[in-house]
């Protein structure tokens, strides 16, 4: 996955691939499927992909609650980069009219 990709355009092609290998016989389970997209993550994402690589239970977890807790913390990321970006200063000047004498 791309920096400046989202996780619904990788969960699209991700799931093209995954498709086209089952449809020609090879199955991929949960774990594989989880581990697979977790190697795939950016490196702005580092501290989720570890907090998953440690989780004890991803045989367990599926993969669309998987998904949907990529997509949380995506949306906390966008809102904490949003708090964090510098405030652009605009100048606004009140525009009046006036009347020039054309000589």
């Amino acid at each position: 996955m791309l920096e400046n990709k989202c996780i619904d355009e990788m969960l699209t092609r991700f799931t093209k691939i995954t498709n086209g290998l089952s449809s020609l016989g090879n199955k991929i389970d949960n774990d594989q499927k989880i581990r697979k997209v977790i190697r795939a993550l950016p490196k702005s994402w580092e501290v989720k992909a570890t907090t998953f690589k440690e989780l004890n239970n991803r045989e367990e977890m599926d993969f669309s609650d998987f998904i949907g807790n990529l997509k949380t913390h995506e949306m906390e990321m966008m809102v904490r980069e949003e708090k964090e970006a510098p405030k652009k200063k605009s100048i606004a000047f009140k525009a009046t009219q006036s009347s020039f004498n054309e000589d």
